[in-house]
């Protein structure tokens, strides 16, 4: 009787040598929530049972969705410009033109950049008139440039300003030029693709333009500048290049994977409810995704709640 005894509890003494106590276990946790339909504002309250190492939510919400936690959100976009424009002072009134080329190489030499193939698409926006002597800004309108694309190309955007031989300057300024994909179907989803600051603008200027003594033409992550001295009623014609980074133009917007929300983290005590509010009516898939982790691993569990908000 003593040797079964002794056999036994060697056998379960070998059963707990054999486990790993670092083994990482699957969560166990449940999430609930009084009703199923509630109204925009509301405060909804989760209750939580059992206590993961980590809990992330997902409210269901676009840019918070468990749907996308592992799958890009791409849509199909149409590419578009848009830009506020202010001229001012002086008396060229044709002092500002908007070039695109497929031919540029990058080079940013103010001959090397004249002699590329830059095409004019100014009749695609209303740039202003001169209009007084500061700037007074208005948008120039959106278009569409999908049909500026060319296959494995980049293409270039270029302001060409000048001031005319024997004329006295006018200003020129541009901000907010920005390149953005509408989402069919959804322009609320439409976002920027380059920002005015991201296309890097740079002024290729003609020696006379390059040589003023003051005023020079310049740029910002704001503003396009195109200045000069006023008085230019003896001086030659004054040129100038603001050409923009390379743009690669698609017919689709990546905008990546959706990002939880970590409400408990390992440091933190036992989680028992967390408070969320809806400000947009619609149907929601709430996900809970709870962790156990440790240096061997970790395991999730997913709790899907699906409420209807009014």
């Amino acid at each position: 009787m003593m040797k079964k005894y002794l056999t036994y509890i060697g056998l379960l003494l070998t059963i707990v040598a054999c486990q790993d106590p670092y083994e990482v276990k699957e969560p166990v946790f449940n999430v609930v929530t009084e009703k199923s339909v509630y109204a925009v504002g509301e405060r909804i309250r989760f209750s939580i049972e059992g206590s993961p190492d980590m809990i992330n939510f997902y409210s269901g919400s676009f840019e918070n969705d468990y749907a996308f936690h592992d799958k890009d959100r791409v849509y199909d976009i149409v590419p578009k410009l848009s830009f506020r424009a202010a001229k001012f002072a002086g008396n060229n009134e044709d002092c500002a033109e908007l070039l695109y080329s497929t031919d540029f190489d990058g080079n940013y030499a103010y001959e090397n950049v004249r002699s590329a193939n830059w095409i004019n698409i100014s009749d695609r926006f209303n740039i202003p008139p001169i209009v007084g002597t500061a700037a007074s800004f208005t948008d120039a309108g959106i278009a569409d440039i999908s049909d500026l694309a060319a296959t494995g190309k980049p293409i270039y955007f270029a302001w060409y300003c000048k001031t005319n031989a024997e004329s006295s300057r006018t200003r020129f300024q541009v901000a907010d030029f920005n390149v953005t994909g509408e989402v069919l179907g959804n322009s609320e989803l439409s976002g920027v693709l380059y920002s005015q600051a991201q296309l890097s603008f740079r002024w290729a200027l003609n020696e006379a333009a390059g040589m003023q003594a003051s005023d020079l033409p310049s740029i910002t992550n704001t503003l396009i500048y195109w200045n000069g001295i006023f008085n230019n009623t003896t001086g030659p014609l004054k040129e100038g290049y603001a050409v923009s980074g390379s743009v690669t133009l698609s017919d689709q917007m990546n905008l990546g994977l959706d990002k939880p929300q970590v409400i408990k983290s390992i440091q933190n005590e036992n989680m028992t409810e967390y408070f969320y509010t809806f400000n947009k009516p619609g149907e929601y898939e709430v996900a809970f995704v709870g962790y156990n982790v440790n240096f061997n691993g970790r395991k999730e569990t997913v709790k899907k709640i699906k409420l209807t908000i009014q």
